[in-house]
Order: C-alpha cells, then sequence, then structure tokens
C-alpha cells in the first residue's frame, strides 16, 4: 500500500472508507446502545457519548490504515477493522461494529465482512481471517456463518459482563471459503 489510509471499498450499499476527524460527531450523536454494547462484550452506564470519547475513538480509527467507517452515504453507521495482522502466517482478526440500531438486521454488516475479507485476501494476501464473537449473539454468528466462517471452537467463560460469565465461539475464514452476499 502506497500510502498510510485504508482504501476505499465499495458495495452494493455501503462503502468502507479511512477515518475522519469529523466521524467523531455522528459516533457521539449515535451514543451507546445498551444493548448493542452488550453484544461487543460491555456495559454503559449512560447512552451517551462524550465529545472526548467520540473524539477518541475517531483518532484511533484514523492512526491504523486496517480500519474503516461503515458508509451509507450520508453518514457511517459503524466501523470495522482488521488487527493482529501476521504476515508470516498470513492471518488477521476481524472486528466489526455497527452502533444504528436500525440498521441492524439489513445484511449490512455481511456486505461490509465479505468487501474487508476480499481485500484480506486478495490485496493483503492472508490466507485466514479470525473472528471471536460472544455465544449469545445469535445475529453475529449467522452473519459470519453467511460469509462462510466457520465455528472452530469455543472458548469457555471467557468474558464478563456485570456478575455472569459467557462463552466466545472462536470462527474462522481460509481464502477460497468466502461467501458473497446474495
Amino acid at each position: 500500500m502506497l500510502n498510510d489510509q485504508a482504501p476505499i471499498l465499495k458495495g452494493l450499499r455501503l462503502s468502507l472508507r479511512p477515518a475522519r476527524e469529523e466521524d467523531a460527531l455522528w459516533r457521539q450523536r449515535l451514543g451507546y446502545d445498551p444493548e448493542i454494547v452488550r453484544m461487543f462484550g460491555g456495559t454503559v452506564g449512560s447512552t451517551m457519548m462524550s465529545s472526548e470519547a467520540a473524539e477518541h475513538w475517531a483518532q484511533t480509527l484514523i492512526a491504523d490504515r486496517h480500519n474503516w467507517i461503515i458508509d451509507l452515504g450520508e453518514q457511517g453507521i459503524g466501523e470495522i477493522r482488521l488487527h493482529h495482522i501476521n504476515a508470516q502466517d498470513q492471518t488477521a482478526s476481524l472486528a466489526i461494529g455497527i452502533f444504528d440500531r436500525a440498521q441492524l438486521g439489513r445484511g449490512l454488516g455481511r456486505e461490509a465482512i465479505s468487501l474487508v475479507a476480499q481485500h484480506g485476501f486478495d490485496t493483503l494476501n492472508l490466507h485466514r481471517l479470525g473472528v471471536r464473537v460472544l455465544a449469545f449473539n445469535a445475529r453475529a454468528i449467522r452473519c459470519y456463518r453467511a460469509c462462510g466462517f466457520r465455528v472452530e471452537g469455543r472458548e469457555r467463560q471467557s468474558c464478563r459482563i456485570g456478575d455472569e460469565r459467557h462463552d466466545d465461539i472462536i470462527m474462522g475464514l481460509l481464502a477460497g471459503e468466502l461467501l458473497q452476499p446474495a
């Protein structure tokens, strides 16, 4: 890659683009949806996001060229990223978050994952992508399966949310297994 920014990846309904400082504004407006945060393994005391937290979020994404904003044209709705990239083993981990509850269940996550996976396999020469997902996050597990990810294991009681412990499902996708969105 010739620059330090993520390339723009275009899908049928969305595009994935590098983060910008002004993304902090829409992220702050969306705030924290308690159910979405729970699916990520967290808890929130307030649904409001401070401007400082939103600016920190944007700066974190800007700092890495393997992070993208999921953009529907008017504004972003979430983020997707590759991390723990290992060029020797040709592996990376993938993480996605859609923060706008109104955009869940529309296949946008699947489209974003497909774009990043294709980029990872074709451009970054990766062989394997891995994800960790809470066992109770059925929506995310269905999405990953629809992209071709397979369950590879379970890490028992690896996440604590409040006073409860939950399992993580370990899933993987190899080059050549990616299923394209319908």
